[in-house]
């Protein structure tokens, strides 16, 4: 045997760790995570709701569509009401194959779905941080200090927006599945691996998933390094299996998204962020600009909604908001921090100079320094928000403050310990709080406006109308929470032609002065039924018909306005939903169907001519005549036509999409091959055994380990 093999090196942190599903700590993480979402969002679990940041332009349209669709026995692949229409599935943020998105909004009322899930994942959040600090091998008292500081550091401020909450659940879980592997080699924790990485990609903001997954591309490959010196010769075969195994995890989790990762690429290449420029997104918007970064001590300077966080910006930055760019750690975990490197509680543990490491390269990306060239390569073009790198910042920060309390209290009397702990976490709890409601652009009400869509004397005319309703109207998205189609369009990812100039309304959009004819033209092209304003529209100079004017339950509390009413506008002489090329007498096209996926349409006309279905023409869209394949043409660079002999014809528009398709089957297939691996592997492990080694050696052992046995 060589020298190298004899030779045992003692290793620089402790590798063994204190089980993580001891019952006393299983119940006690359990109910101060639900405690805690109890006393920060009291409101959502009595049945309120919140209102501002996108809620009611981006999220809530989108919600509310995908569940009156599934409630009515219907997948949706397509929502028809956005704009001229969207790619449901592929409009992401919808997170349409999120297990905990269908089966909430398919049982339950939306608002009350959106609250489970939100509180939900702060519940799972606190655990799975839990999990990871006492799967290091740290207290009880690290792991919760370190769900506090993590999941109310980090999420309460960004209510508002889904993917911040439901994504950074999942990363404190993808840690404790590599962690968990390193320690025992057991298969089980890469296939937990894969599908914690998958629940942060159905969800649908693939942002945070890739910030995770580039955080364990510099994890792994350190642990891997750590275990190099703490073991025999013997290990190598271990290490070698384990970036295989580690590699087949990765690849499995993009095949089993690949359901939602595959009509999202599809739309990507035909969205307004198929490329960088002027006309696409700016990547480096959402940053933090370093003379914000002062917030970690001094938040309350930046606070005050009067404070302008673009003011300070060079000529040429992209723009910033408060949510996008807070970052706070707490009081208390600051001065844990600088205590804990003082007396070097934490800097003796690799795993901790690791994720110290991650966090602080995560800060130095923040301010987006680095954005003249990450933004050309592939991922980071895609996305923008430099600011939410900060996640593992705070992530960072939360774990290692943890770990300096335990140190700072693990040899002082029992009951001094418990009020230490308390009154710290107390005070925490408090500072995130405050913060919190100041930082944030959301609000909890009693009664929010998707509680009333009964209620809405709004739906209840554009429902007696008879024809479909096109509107057009301020507060992108919104007016669809009526059941009604709406355009200008707020999306996060879309079809390029709603932001192609040539093709959408010219600015400005008008509502407080008159539409010019150019804007009245398009209006009427794009099958403009109905007009909803803010504020009266001067008769001499829009051609709209009033229709009503009063409080609406739904739309006047969803734009702020109490006391004001709303205006409702028919417009005239627009050709509507359905229109002909060529429109003459004894002509007629009638909608009698109208479902997400599928258009039925009776039409007669006595000479040859196209009928023209003003919604979006998009890749997957086929349409029968007569029960027929029929060629689809692209009318005026953005709708459906098909061209009808003289006649009755039933026409069918049907939505079909192939990248869909085969990324269903991808997923499909790769989940039945995990369940079955995992079927036999954890139920039958019999048929696993193999003969045992003479001599084997168990991965990461501590060093006195060894040497104890050695005697």
């Amino acid at each position: 045997m060589s020298r190298s093999a004899k030779k045992k090196t003692r290793p620089s942190q402790p590798e063994t760790s204190t089980p993580a599903g001891t019952p006393v700590f299983a119940g006690t993480i359990l109910v101060l995570a639900i405690g805690l979402t109890w006393i920060f969002w009291y409101g959502l679990w009595s049945g309120g709701g919140l209102i501002g940041g996108d809620l009611y332009t981006y999220f809530f349209p989108q919600k509310t569509f995908f569940a009156e669709r599934l409630q009515a026995g219907e997948f949706p692949l397509w929502n028809s009401n956005i704009g001229h229409g969207v790619p449901l599935v592929a409009e992401s943020q919808t997170g349409a194959f999120y297990p905990f998105n269908y089966f909430a909004y398919r049982f339950l009322p939306v608002n009350t779905a959106y609250n489970f899930v939100q509180i939900l994942h702060y519940i799972l959040a606190f655990v799975f941080t839990g999990m990871y600090v006492r799967r290091l091998g740290y207290s009880m008292v690290a792991a919760l200090f370190a769900g506090l500081v993590y999941t109310y550091g980090w999420f309460p401020s960004r209510i508002c927006l889904e993917w911040a909450i439901i994504g950074g659940a999942w990363l404190p879980l993808t840690l404790w599945c590599v962690e968990s592997f390193f320690q025992t080699r057991y298969w089980r924790y890469a296939i937990l691996l894969c599908f914690a990485l998958t629940m942060q990609i159905l969800p649908g903001h693939f942002n945070l998933a890739f910030i995770t997954q580039l955080m364990l591309v510099v994890y792994i490959p350190a642990r891997i390094w750590f275990s190099r010196d703490e073991t025999t010769e013997a290990l190598k075969p271990y290490r070698r299996r384990t970036i295989i195994l580690l590699l087949v995890a990765f690849i499995s989790t993009y095949a089993l998204s690949a359901v939602q990762l595959a009509p999202t690429w599809e739309l990507k290449q035909l969205s307004q962020r198929a490329e960088v420029g002027e006309r696409s997104h700016q990547p480096g918007y959402g940053h933090i600009p370093v003379w914000y970064l002062s917030q970690v001590v001094a938040p309350w300077a930046w606070y005050p909604y009067e404070v302008n966080l673009d003011a300070g910006l060079t000529a040429g930055s992209d723009a910033t908001n408060q949510v996008e760019a807070h970052l706070y750690f707490g009081i208390a975990s600051i001065l844990l921090l600088i205590y804990g490197t003082w007396r070097g509680a934490w800097t003796r543990d690799r795993r901790l100079i690791l994720l110290a490491v991650i966090g602080v390269l995560a800060l130095l990306y923040t301010p987006g320094w680095l954005l003249p060239i990450t933004k050309h390569l592939p991922g980071f073009s895609f996305f923008t928000g430099p600011g939410r790198y900060g996640i593992l910042t705070t992530f960072a920060v939360a774990v290692i403050a943890g770990v300096c309390l335990e140190r700072l209290t693990a040899n002082w009397n029992r009951n001094l310990q418990l009020m230490v702990v308390a009154i710290i976490c107390l005070f925490t709890t408090a500072d995130f709080w405050i913060v919190s409601r100041y930082v944030t652009y959301a609000a909890i009400i009693p009664d929010p406006p998707i509680n009333n869509l009964d209620r809405s004397a709004l739906k209840k005319i554009v429902t007696e109308y008879g024809k479909p309703v096109r509107l057009f109207a301020p507060g992108a998205n919104l007016p669809t929470l009526l059941g009604v189609a709406s355009t200008p369009v707020y999306l996060g990812i879309g079809p390029e032609q709603y932001f192609n100039p040539q093709l959408t309304m010219p600015e400005p959009l008008p509502f407080k002065d008159p539409a010019t004819p150019e804007q009245i033209a398009w209006l009427r092209n794009a099958g403009v039924t109905h007009i909803l304003s803010q504020h009266p529209l001067d008769l001499n100079h829009w051609p709209v018909k009033p229709v009503w004017s009063d409080f609406d339950a739904v739309i006047n509390p969803a734009w702020g306005r109490f006391d004001e009413p709303v205006y409702f506008y028919e417009l005239q002489e627009s050709r509507g939903r359905l229109a002909w090329k060529n429109p003459q007498e004894n002509q007629s096209a009638t909608l009698t169907g109208y479902r997400s996926n599928e258009i039925v349409i009776e039409a007669e006309t006595p000479t040859e001519d196209t009928l023209i279905l003003t919604d979006l023409m998009y890749p997957g869209w086929r349409v029968y005549v007569d029960g027929q394949p029929a060629e689809a043409e692209l009318i005026e660079g953005m709708y459906r036509g098909v061209k009808l002999s003289a006649g009755k014809h039933e026409v069918v528009w049907a939505y079909q999409s192939g990248w869909f398709l085969i990324g269903a089957i991808v997923s499909c297939i790769t989940l039945l091959v995990l369940l079955t691996i995992a079927h036999f592997r954890f139920w039958h492990p019999i048929l696993f055994q193999m003969k045992q080694r003479t001599m084997e050696v168990q991965p990461d052992i501590p060093a006195s380990e060894i040497t104890k046995k050695k005697k």
